[in-house]
């Protein structure tokens, strides 16, 4: 039989995508709490690269000792297949390893932490730096070398692949597809795999990306390790080289849609004409426990099967592939999977408040289960412009205030557009700013050394509101009244003292009374008139 030191569970499978997806996730925030969930994530993904690692050695152990039991000229092709394929590998995972140290080095200027190890995302000082990742990484195309290796890597194991076939379909299975492109942000048509996995990106995420390109690599190690060890001659099945695999489009499913899976065959797949047989909320199934389950048949190697996404939370089924051996003898090979099913959700909140303002950008997060750009938004009777993945600017028209807006967001899942959840926002009208003499005098008893020193009007928002607007004086009167008598008002433009009202201070006796009137400021929600301010001369 196959090596089983220590396979890699669906469940740990399953746990690994999920992580992948939290990465894409956070690496669009950079809060403490946040960066320090890379060290989680990274620690995750570097042991699981290590237990597949671990795996694809035993393999490689297991087919050194096939030549003991069936004969060196029987294993010979596998065994060369093996060994080109573990080179070619340990060259990409090293020239990996040496763009990570360098980027290491680069941006945090040692590769060896305190204790003399290499650093991890947990030790490195510089997690939230952002510009020298992308120097490294984007300007000095160090994810492009990155890049060109894994598609020279995928090539030439590829070739190892006899059945064109075969080699078409061991293409999809062990991934590593970085040629591919991505929908870019808000003006730009796409994104290479480069600029969408490293550009202004955290180190914490930077790096947690490598490591995570080393286990996907290590993954497609052990998918075509697979195929080596099922190339075997059809009469080593006794030895149960040949295993079944269920590959799923998702393992994470919406109520109301399907979970979808290929199961594949093994080397003779495309010789045989398989029958599956499986059960759902089951993890193992044998011959004898046939008669209660389902059966789909299969055609070249290949059955779809198809699950209903009804219950919330995880799945699991298991079964048996049959096909025909050379010999005329029925073979079975097990499978077995896990999947999520999830209640369409999203968390829709203003950034600044939980209102939306009339007259202004309100800007918006949202998050859901799904790729960030892969959302959007509509909130009636508003303009919404996309800022990046997952953030929005939302302008709300006056004609709002005092009611109320139903925000609902939708995700684009393959072509389709699945509605993930809503959230109603209040609209309010900005208030008023609060105009002060320079930076903040209100009122009350001045010297005319403090008028001179600030001698300009100030609006600004008070401190419980959370957006920062910018407010402009646009015009102001200045009345004085001295021993009874009020002199004509002394109109200024803009937020400066006129050097008439200037001299007028200047001789000013005490207990005369300023008072500035009539203050017009604007800002993006318009333009308003503030409350006036008096002073009196000390």
């Amino acid at each position: 039989m196959g090596a089983t030191n220590c396979p890699e569970t669906p469940r740990q499978k399953m746990i690994g995508m999920m992580y992948l997806v939290l990465t894409a996730m956070l690496a669009l925030n950079v809060s403490k709490d946040i960066i320090e969930a890379f060290s989680l994530v990274d620690d995750t993904m570097v042991s699981s690269t290590a237990n597949t690692v671990a795996k694809n050695e035993s393999d490689y152990s297991w087919l050194e000792g096939q030549k003991a039991i069936l004969g060196a000229e029987k294993v010979k092709d596998a065994e060369q297949k093996a060994m080109v394929l573990k080179q070619k590998t340990d060259a990409l995972i090293n020239e990996i390893e040496k763009i990570k140290k360098d980027l290491i080095i680069y941006v945090d200027n040692t590769y060896e932490d305190k204790e003399g190890k290499p650093k991890t995302v947990a030790t490195i000082q510089s997690k939230d730096e952002r510009s020298k990742p992308t120097q490294f990484m984007i300007e000095q195309k160090n994810a492009t070398k990155m890049k060109e290796a894994i598609i020279k890597y995928k090539a030439e194991i590829l070739s190892l692949v006899d059945n064109p076939a075969q080699r078409e379909a061991m293409a999809k299975t062990i991934g590593l597809n970085v040629e591919q492109t991505y929908k870019g942000k808000e003006g730009a048509t796409t994104q290479s795999w480069e600029e969408h996995n490293f550009y202004d990106v955290i180190m914490s995420a930077a790096v947690t990306l490598i490591n995570t390109t080393e286990g996907e690599v290590r993954n497609a190690e052990s998918k075509m390790l697979e195929y080596v060890k099922n190339s075997i001659s059809a009469s080593d099945f006794k030895f149960d080289n040949v295993s079944g695999r269920a590959i799923p489009n998702s393992r994470m499913v919406f109520t109301g849609d399907k979970y979808t899976a290929d199961i594949i065959v093994s080397a003779y797949d495309t010789k045989s004409t398989p029958e599956v047989y499986y059960k759902t909320g089951v993890d193992t199934l044998t011959e004898a426990q046939l008669d209660g389950a389902i059966k789909l048949e299969g055609e070249n190697g290949l059955v779809r099967l198809e699950l209903g996404a009804g219950g919330i939370g995880e799945q699991r089924y298991a079964g048996l592939i049959k096909i025909k051996a050379p010999d005329g003898t029925d073979q079975y090979y097990s499978f077995s999977d896990r999947y999520m099913v999830v209640k369409p959700s999203a968390t829709i909140s203003a950034e600044k408040m939980n209102v939306l303002y009339a007259g202004i950008a309100n800007p918006v997060s949202v998050s859901a289960p799904v790729a960030p750009d892969q959302l959007s938004v509509n909130f009636p009777g508003c303009g919404v412009t996309r800022a990046e993945a997952g953030k929005f600017n939302i302008s709300v028209p006056a004609s709002l205030i005092g009611k109320t807006v139903e925000a609902t967001v939708s995700a684009n899942l393959g072509g389709k557009t699945q509605a993930m959840g809503s959230t109603t926002f209040r609209v309010k009208r900005v208030p008023d700013p609060r105009a002060t003499i320079g930076a903040n005098i209100r009122g009350g008893k001045r010297s005319k050394t403090e008028l001179t020193a600030n001698p300009f009007i100030r609006a600004a928002m008070g401190d419980d509101f959370a957006y920062d607007l910018k407010w402009t004086i646009n015009s102001y009167q200045v009345i004085f009244i001295s021993k009874g008598y009020e002199d004509n008002p002394l109109t200024c433009t803009g937020a400066n003292f006129s050097e008439a009202v200037k001299q007028k201070i200047a001789k000013s006796g005490s207990g005369t009374t300023i008072i500035f009137t009539g203050i017009k400021a604007s800002c993006e929600a318009g333009q308003r008139t503030l409350d006036e301010i008096t002073v009196r001369i000390k």
